[in-house]
């Protein structure tokens, strides 16, 4: 009798349990998300490309500065448009490109899955495009 009236009990508690989650799943599967479309500000677009769009596969600059903020190194990475809002356009490195090993014996440059935001506009659709624009600014490759 004991046992007759636990599974009772037992079997209660589990319909009321089951019958709250249901109301909960209805619930979940009303809910609807309103996806804003954020594009970029007129003064970023102006810099940026007409052609940049989300995965797009391009050409960024690495470039080494001095202290002072001149370009002294420079070399293309290839790199994909991973997400474009209003402020800038967020870049992940394809590959690896070293500028130079520096004194502590760190390699300097930009490693592949790295990601940055770029927000001057330095993209290019070719490799060569963005080598020609780097040996016009003096910087191509040197050190």
């Amino acid at each position: 009798m004991k046992k007759l009236v636990l599974l009772v009990i037992l079997f209660t508690s589990l319909c009321i349990i089951s019958c709250h989650s249901y109301k909960n799943t209805e619930e979940i599967a009303s809910y609807t998300y309103q996806e804003k479309k954020i594009e970029m500000s007129d003064a970023l677009r102006v810099k940026i490309p007409v052609w940049v769009e989300e995965g797009k596969i391009c050409y960024g600059l690495v470039i080494q500065v001095t202290k002072g903020g001149k370009p002294i190194s420079g070399k293309p990475a290839k790199a994909k448009v991973v997400h474009i809002d209003e402020n800038s356009v967020k870049m992940k490195a394809l590959e690896t490109v070293i500028l130079y090993e520096g004194p502590d014996r760190n390699l300097k440059g930009i490693n592949k899955g790295q990601v940055w935001d770029e927000k001057e506009g330095d993209l290019y659709h070719t490799f060569d495009k963005a080598v020609e624009v780097l040996e016009k600014m003096g910087i191509y490759g040197e050190e």
